[in-house]
């Protein structure tokens, strides 16, 4: 189970998204709700729950954007039991978040939810704050309730809007809130927070996720699974041996891997793109030693003499548009054995040519 990170320290990125907020705090003009946008995985919540902390400490001043950690403020933030702060997120087994959490249910309609929790004096601070996670996954009716809040927001509030998809958002919504974009992790951030915060405690497991996880600690989550990785590890042996000759023995094994791997045509999809993930990866790691001139491995080395750039590069390529092939709705096995047969083709035609 990862570890709760308690500190600004901790935090990996978005170093830009905090000195904004911080000069933004300092010059008074911190808006009243702001839209957290950007990939799934890399943190936002976290850094939404860090400003909270930020506000509601009581050993810095708000416009420092710093948090103890230790206070009595921080210790119910991170608790979940700061009487100010209200987070809202999708019920479990749910899809959406209902009308009913943000106003209440039936005859207590306006006298419960968050939009009633944050018309109320504040308790512990001179500040409410309420964190929205998955806010496009709003129904119309609860975002039009929101939207009631937003437009004659209480004072002293501050609304946080958590979204992977901000488009998804009602206009009228996101009209009213500042946006702070957020972007994908660099893979050292991931590899970092792997470790740190005990998703692994295996350094070359780390860096191998992070280097396919495209920035996204939800995606390196997902892909610690032991059969993903089980499925990684027989994509790079089975690559390192891949020739012009037995093209075909590789599909066979890495299909019969995708095969016994999925319960269902979806997981096999979904697996399959991992599998063309973990193929554009390598080839894109044998193009940047290549490109370095330091060949590494035999194969790298093989290709280096037999084409490298100009070999490599249509590998990729041909990867990707296996992809989208799959994304189309052509039968993986269909996508996965005319993707081998070509990168056989591309492998015999250098061979010949060298």
């Amino acid at each position: 189970m990862p570890e709760m990170i308690t500190s600004w320290n901790q935090l990996q990125g978005h170093h830009q998204q905090r000195e904004l907020l911080r000069r933004t705090m300092r010059q008074g003009r911190l808006a009243h709700a702001w839209v957290f946008s950007g990939p799934a995985g890399i943190g936002k919540r976290q850094f939404a729950r860090l400003l909270a902390m930020s506000v509601f400490c009581q050993q810095h001043p708000a416009e420092e954007l710093a948090a103890c950690g230790t206070c009595r403020g921080c210790r119910g933030v991170l608790a979940g039991t700061w009487p100010d702060l209200h987070e809202l997120e999708r019920s479990e087994g749910r899809q959406e978040i209902r009308i009913g959490q943000l106003v209440g249910e039936g005859d207590r309609r306006g006298r419960e939810g968050l939009c009633c929790e944050l018309s109320m004096t504040p308790q512990a601070s001179d500040r409410r704050v309420a964190i929205i996670d998955d806010a496009h996954c709003m129904t119309t009716e609860a975002a039009n309730a929101l939207l009631k809040t937003l437009e004659e927001p209480p004072a002293r509030s501050l609304i946080l809007l958590i979204t992977d998809d901000a488009a998804s958002l009602l206009p009228t919504v996101r009209s009213r809130c500042q946006e702070l974009r957020f972007f994908a992790l660099t893979s050292q951030e991931v590899k970092t927070i792997l470790l740190n915060e005990g998703y692994t405690d295996s350094e070359d497991t780390a860096e191998a996720v992070a280097a396919v996880c495209a920035g996204s600690v939800e995606t390196a989550e997902q892909l610690l699974d032991p059969h993903l990785r089980e499925l990684q590890q027989a994509v790079a042996r089975e690559l390192d041996q891949l020739d012009a000759v037995n093209t075909l023995n590789v599909c066979r094994t890495v299909l019969e891997s995708i095969e016994q791997m999925s319960g269902s045509a979806a997981e096999q999809r979904q697996n399959a793109q991992w599998l063309l993930k973990f193929i554009a990866e390598t080839v894109r790691r044998r193009l940047t030693i290549l490109l370095a001139g330091d060949p590494g491995d035999r194969l790298t080395r093989q290709l280096g003499l037999r084409g490298g750039i100009d070999l490599l590069r249509p590998m990729l390529d041909r990867t990707i548009k296996a992809s989208m092939q799959i994304d189309g709705m052509v039968p993986v096995p269909l996508a996965v054995a005319a993707l081998f047969d070509e990168l056989g083709q591309m492998l015999r035609r250098a061979f010949r040519d060298a």
